[in-house]
């Protein structure tokens, strides 16, 4: 069975505020799925994937850069 988030859930899951968590919606930075009550549900398995490949951009970021 699938695990979701709603957007208060999320925002703890990710130590962010719901503010952030719209905004990156709303720029489609972050997996949503909107449901027919207009309301954003994101799916855990999503966002877990979503984390871990920016987690590889930041790690190939600092592997290219010495000076940081």
């Amino acid at each position: 069975m699938e695990s979701f988030f709603n957007k208060k859930q999320l925002a703890k899951y990710l130590h962010l505020t719901e503010g952030a968590i719209g905004r990156l919606v709303e720029s489609g930075k972050i997996p949503a799925v909107r449901t027919p009550a207009n309301v954003y549900i994101f799916k855990k398995v999503d966002i877990d994937a979503w984390l871990s490949e920016r987690k590889s951009k930041v790690r190939e970021i600092l592997d290219e850069d010495e000076t940081l």
